[in-house]
Formats: C-alpha cells, structure tokens, sequence
C-alpha cells in the first residue's frame, strides 16, 4: 500500500473527486464549528447535531463502514476507497472513526468476527450507518484495569439475563443508545472462563446513568439494578466472553492503525513563528526549535507506527505486538509533549482556547497528557502486551487476535 502523496491509481481519481465535491457541499456554512474531542470538557449542541447528522449521511452511502459489505451497512468498496474517504474527511478535522461519538468502529467488527448471522443483520445496519450510538462499557470502580475482573453480574433468567453491577469512565456528552459490555456470567467459573458480551439498549428499565465531571472531561458512571436483558443480546456465546474480549481489546489498543496525522504540530509551529519575545519570533530560540523538532519526530513516528498497523490489518498480516507498541508510544509521547508546550509556551499553555478544535488546543495537550496513560488500561498493560507477544519469559509468544 502506498501511503505517499502521490497521484491516486486511476480508480480512485473519480471516486476522490465524487468524495471531495460531497463533503464540500455538506460542510458548507459549518466552518465555524470547533469540533471537541473524546475527552472532552466542551459542550456544543450544535457541533454535536452536525457530525451527527454527518455520519448518518455518511452511513446512507455505506461510506462510514466502507469496507463492510452491503448487506451489513457497508459500501464493498476497496482499501483505496477507504484511504480517500479518510484523507478528505481529515481535511476538515474529523476522521470516520470519530465522526460522532460512538465507538462503532471497534463495536461492527467485532460483531463481524463473532455475531451470529441473525445478530449482524440486526445490529450491524443501525450502527454502521450511524442511526444508533453505542458506549463502550467496561472498567468498574474497584477492577481498574483488570478488566477480567469483572463484578457485574448477568444471570440466566429464562429468555433474559439479569444484569446487576456499576460501570465507570465510560462514554460522552450526548446518552448512548446501546452499551457494550463484558459481564460476568459465572460467578462461580475460572477467572477468563466466566464472562460474556451483552449488547444492552440503553432505555432499558433499571439502566441509569449519571455523568463523571472530570479534569479530563465528561465521562459517565453506569449503573444496572436488576436490568432484564433478552438473551439474543448476548454476542460470542455464554462464557466465552474473553474471546471476544481478545478481538475487542486489540482493536481499543492500537491494533485498528490510521492514516491521518496529527494536527497539533502545525499550530504549535505557527504559534512559535507568530509569537514574539522581547521583538523576536519564538522560532528564532534554538531551545524553543529544539523542543519542535522533538515533537516533530516524535509524531512522525507515531504516523508511520499507525500506517503500518492499518496496513497490516487491512492486508489480513496482524503485526502481533504493533497495537501495543503504538499505545505506549503514543501516550508516553503525548505526556512528553504536554511538558514541552508549557516548556515553550508557559503559562499561555494552560489557557483554553475555544477558537480551534480541541484536539489542537495546547491547553487540552496539556491537560490530558497525564489522563491518557490510563484510559484503556495503564502502561503496565501495554508492556504487558508488548511482552507477551514477544515472548519475553514464556516458551512460546501470544498471537495477534483476529479483528475483522
């Protein structure tokens, strides 16, 4: 796959110009929306309606989930589609997997790797075509990241399960309409050996939930008190939920890959060359140019780390410790950078900035640097990956599970 900017292969070349006129025309009189990010402590109604509705325009022409076949919500189309829908998207900030806030894109093809083929037709289409959002819920108060240690409990009941326990850190601003969730439902069973996936609509009786004000942004505490859950939710089969939990995990851990680079360093730059000290622009400090080429690499590497990943996986050649390696990376990196924006910049560092999108607001660089080397699992679980993949201390090495 070639991720240079070269001339599109002449299949694409009218598929590009089809995609590039299509987001032209739906973006316009939108420009002065500033798009928040997964954290988020902004809150825009506005912002959220559009993208929104963009995403369910996007999902009416397959274009969300473009790879997926029809039938599922998807286009048939081609990697190479898939690459040109990415790139023009990012022109406008946005990428598919975060056109609004669902975590479809780690939810559909798990669904497609262990969902029945009455499962996929039911569940598939809604989400894949944005009509439904779908909040990732799995860490609890007391099991941090040893998600395996799961308390929440769904029991057998006939037709049903019934579903009692407390979710945390999950979600968004806006209410979800499914929560997807690893439950236990062998209290008694070995531990990996007793779980399983529900697949839970929201507005079922008994489901609460409240939101989490965090430094980070808003998150949400979940809670289920004696919810009656149909047992055709249940995806993977009963107890075999850590299987599913292998596909789902490698997806959340970096195992997805991306094309689209990060934005922050185009401001930072034009911040330096903008700003100036005792008459002089901030790029002229060789300490200050020094801290932007650190950056600069840094997320150059991040960019070819998350190339290769997308291309394996699209490619069916699982790099078996690259999701790992990218989410270390990635999140000791963004520390890093967090430290040198307020090494550059000081105090205007810390200053919220609602007249950019927030992922390039050095105010929330800075802000959820430190946030970020938890969610999902510590570095701990990272290196823990890493090492099992290679093989460190065991006999034989862990396999890349299979994510579509």
């Amino acid at each position: 796959m070639d991720f240079n900017v070269s001339a599109d292969p002449p299949h694409v070349v009218e598929f590009r110009n089809e995609v590039a006129a299509w987001l032209a025309e739906q973006f316009k009189g939108h420009g002065h929306l500033r798009w928040s990010a997964s954290w988020s402590t902004r809150g825009d109604e506005e912002e959220y309606k559009f993208r929104r509705g963009l995403a369910e325009k996007l999902g009416a022409k397959g274009w969300l989930f473009p790879l997926f076949p029809k039938r599922y919500g998807g286009a048939e189309l081609t990697v190479d589609h898939q690459m040109v829908l990415e790139t023009e998207l990012f022109k406008y900030g946005l990428n598919l997997s975060h056109v609004f806030y669902t975590l479809a894109r780690i939810v559909a093809p798990v669904l497609i790797r262990w969902g029945t083929d009455e499962q996929k037709n039911e569940f598939l289409p809604p989400i894949t075509r944005a009509q439904i959002c779908v909040w990732q819920v799995l860490t609890e108060p007391h099991g941090g990241s040893d998600i395996a240690n799961c308390q929440t409990k769904a029991i057998r009941d006939g037709d049903h399960y019934v579903v009692n326990g407390q979710k945390v850190m999950v979600g968004h601003h806006l209410l979800p309409d499914y929560l997807w969730t690893l439950v236990c439902t062998n209290p008694q069973g070995k531990r990996h050996e007793n779980l399983a996936w529900l697949h839970i609509p929201a507005n079922l009786p008994g489901v609460t939930i409240q939101h989490m004000s965090l430094m980070m942004g808003i998150k949400n505490a979940v809670f289920f008190d004696n919810v009656r859950v149909p047992a055709k939710y249940l995806i993977g089969g009963e107890n075999n939920g850590w299987k599913v939990a292998s596909t789902h995990m490698e997806l959340e851990h970096g195992g997805d890959g991306r094309i689209a680079v990060d934005p922050l360093i185009e401001r930072v730059i034009e911040y330096c060359r903008n700003t100036r000290i005792d008459g002089k622009p901030l790029m002229e400090d060789p300490r200050v140019r020094d801290l932007v080429a650190d950056m600069m690499i840094e997320l150059n590497t991040l960019r070819r780390f998350n190339q290769l990943i997308y291309w394996r996986r699209f490619a069916k050649k699982p790099h078996p410790y690259g999701g790992p390696q990218q989410r270390y990376y990635q999140r000791t990196m963004r520390l890093r950078n967090g430290e040198r924006l307020q090494a550059i910049m000081g105090a205007d560092a810390l200053v919220q900035d609602l007249s950019v999108h927030e992922v390039v607001d050095f105010e929330y660089a800075v802000r959820t640097g430190p946030g970020q080397l938890h969610g999902g699992g510590t570095l701990d679980t990272d290196r823990l990956i890493f090492a099992r993949r290679l093989g460190l201390g065991r006999p034989t090495t862990e396999k890349a599970p299979e994510t579509d």
